[in-house]
């Protein structure tokens, strides 16, 4: 390869671990070169910083060599080719997503389980690589956690790849943290991240269903704040969740809320076409919004994301008032 193909990082001021990661990238998929120097150029020092924090977490997964850094790459460019790709094909003929069910996306993605190793592994690169991802990270880092207050009772509905959870334990200050997922292949993969960090004994992660009634009397009002960051697209009754969420919150407590508005995936199965929508689902729930904020994919503003339906990933915080 040539060194043209390897020069992005030098030019941008990233830090060590970001920069691995992006040649690592390069090496991988050097066609990749202008979307990353588009996605990565503009960014603010702090988000610099939060995405040096989330390299850096990929690189201690990727140390372990399950999977190695190559091949969470090579899992990076299958999500954008193979996995979002052809959704964003559909989205845009057909206007709406492909799957609507909790049944059908259980056959084809949540019941193949290397299907779904990958995925979360392509998903925790583009948290470094796209930029409206790693915003909202930051947004929830540098913006949300520090105004959380301090020994608070916490929450996160659907953990993923754990790096909330990271970020929680990094930034927030919390009495107690809970994870919840209905996933058991989920709870796995955040309990070995856990572990690899030297968490595991200070978060409780728990296989729960947030819509059994039985979970919600035993947990109403028991949580000071919850997360709930990119779920409610996986859903067939989002609003019903939000109004869940709202039980299970303390009074005067917060919910931190990320949905992609526009983001076809082969699991997605609600539709969100911009913020304003988020926000209405925040408020009809019963939840005050203290606020709302928006980030367009690269290269793009947000009101042009929004004219042309392009993925936004959309922020809402919103307090039960006692």
């Amino acid at each position: 390869m040539t060194r043209a193909a390897t020069d992005l990082p030098l030019n941008l001021n990233l830090g060590p671990a970001t920069t691995q990661v992006v040649e690592a990238v390069l090496a991988a998929w050097p066609i990749h070169r202008k979307f990353l120097r588009s996605s990565l150029s503009d960014r603010s020092d702090r988000l610099l910083d939060t995405t040096e924090v989330i390299s850096d977490l990929l690189l201690r997964i990727a140390n372990t060599g399950a999977p190695t850094l190559e091949g969470m790459v090579a899992d990076y460019r299958y999500l954008c080719e193979e996995i979002v790709f052809p959704e964003e094909l559909f989205f845009q003929r057909e206007g709406r997503y492909r799957l609507s069910t909790f049944d059908e996306a259980y056959r084809e993605v949540y019941g193949n389980n290397v299907l779904m190793t990958r995925y979360m592994n392509g998903l925790l690169v583009s948290d470094v690589l796209w930029v409206n991802h790693a915003s909202a990270m930051d947004d929830y880092a540098k913006v949300y956690l520090p105004t959380t207050p301090g020994g608070g009772r916490h929450l996160e509905i659907g953990p993923g790849h754990g790096m909330l959870l990271d970020l929680s334990l990094k930034y927030g200050n919390f009495s107690s943290l809970n994870a919840w997922d209905v996933s058991a292949t989920s709870i796995q993969h955040t309990q070995r991240v856990l572990n690899l960090t030297g968490n595991a004994n200070r978060v409780k992660l728990s296989l729960t269903n947030m819509y059994s009634t039985e979970t919600t009397l035993a947990n109403e009002e028991c949580f000071d704040t919850i997360v709930l960051s990119e779920v409610l697209e996986h859903l067939e009754q989002p609003a019903e969740a939000i109004h869940i969420i709202k039980r299970l919150l303390a009074p005067g407590g917060e919910v931190w809320i990320n949905v992609p508005a526009n983001g076809p995936a082969p699991d997605h199965l609600f539709l969100i076409r911009s913020l304003s929508e988020a926000v209405d689902l925040v408020k009809t729930a019963g939840l005050q919004v203290t606020r709302a904020t928006a980030f367009p994919v690269a290269g793009a503003s947000l009101e042009r994301a929004v004219t042309e339906q392009l993925p936004l990933s959309c922020v809402v915080v919103g307090a039960k008032v006692p």
